[in-house]
C-alpha cells in the first residue's frame, strides 16, 4: 500500500513538472522579444552603402563686374560733393560712350564723411574737411574690353582702388554639367566598394543634391593718379572659372 501511494505521488509530481515546463515554453514563444520579423510582417533591416560624389567643370569667364570709384575732398562738404558729382558724371559718360549699356551701370556705395585733425596741445580733434566717396559697378559683357574700361575710367576721373570679379553668363549650363560629373563620381565610388566586398549593386535608392558653389575669379586694380591717359592698356587676365557640384547617394544590397 505504501508503494502504491508513493507511485501515485511520483506520477503527480511528474505531471506537474511537465505542465510547468510546457507553460514556460509557451510564455517564451509568445513574448515580444522572441517575435520574428516574419511573424510581424516587418522586413529585416537592409544593408546600405552611402557615398558622396563631387564634380568640377572649368569655364572661361565671359562676363566681368568692375567696381569703379571717385573720391573727392574739400574743406566744404558741399564743394566736395559737387566736385565728386562732376568727376563721376565724366566717368559714367565715358563708359556709356564705350558701348556699355546704362542698365549695366549701378551705384554700389555713396558716402560723405568728415576728416579730422588732431590738436596735440588740447588733445582734441577738429573737422578739417570732408571726403565724398562714390562707387559704381560696371557689368562688362566682353571681358576683352575690361582693361580698356578701367583705363577709360581712370583717365576721366576715377581714382579709387577696386576689384574685378569674373563669372559666366550661363551658370546653370555649367552647373548641370558639374552635377552629372558628381553623380558619375558617386556611382564609381559605390561600385569600387561593392566590387571589393563581392556584391552587385542596382540603382541608388536615394540621391540628394547638396548644392553647388564656384570659385570666383577676383582681380585687384589700383589706379595710379599720376598715370598718363596715353599709357598702354591695363592688362587684365580673366583666368579660369570653376563650378562645382556635390551629391549624396545611398545603395541597398
Amino acid at each position: 500500500m505504501y508503494n502504491t501511494l508513493f507511485s501515485k505521488k511520483l506520477k503527480l509530481i511528474s505531471v506537474t513538472a511537465s505542465l510547468i515546463i510546457l507553460s514556460l515554453m509557451l510564455a517564451l514563444v509568445s513574448s515580444p522579444g522572441s517575435t520574428s520579423a516574419a511573424s510581424t510582417g516587418q522586413e529585416p533591416t537592409k544593408r546600405t552603402i552611402n557615398v558622396s560624389g563631387q564634380g568640377t567643370v572649368n569655364a572661361v569667364p565671359d562676363i566681368a563686374y568692375v567696381t569703379i570709384g571717385v573720391i573727392t575732398e574739400n574743406e566744404n562738404a558741399k564743394v566736395a560733393q559737387q566736385d565728386n558729382a562732376e568727376e563721376m558724371s565724366k566717368v559714367v559718360n565715358a563708359i556709356l560712350g564705350a558701348g556699355i549699356s546704362e542698365d549695366d551701370i549701378k551705384t554700389t556705395n555713396y558716402n560723405i564723411s568728415p576728416k579730422y585733425n588732431y590738436i596735440k596741445e588740447t588733445g582734441t580733434s577738429v573737422i578739417a574737411g570732408y571726403s565724398v566717396t562714390n562707387q559704381i559697378q560696371v557689368t562688362v559683357r566682353d571681358v576683352a574690353k575690361v582693361g580698356d574700361i578701367i583705363d577709360l575710367a581712370a583717365s576721366n576721373g576715377a581714382n579709387m582702388s577696386s576689384n574685378i570679379s569674373f563669372s559666366v553668363s550661363d551658370y546653370e549650363k555649367y552647373y548641370n554639367e558639374a552635377l552629372k560629373v558628381a553623380v558619375e563620381n558617386g556611382k564609381k565610388r559605390a561600385e569600387t566598394i561593392a566590387n571589393t566586398i563581392g556584391i552587385t549593386l542596382g540603382v541608388p535608392v536615394t540621391i540628394n543634391e547638396n548644392g553647388g558653389y564656384y570659385s570666383p575669379v577676383v582681380r585687384s586694380v589700383t589706379y595710379d593718379l599720376n598715370a598718363k591717359a596715353e599709357s598702354v592698356t591695363t592688362p587684365i587676365a580673366a583666368g579660369i572659372f570653376e563650378i562645382k557640384a556635390s551629391v549624396s547617394m545611398v545603395y541597398e544590397y
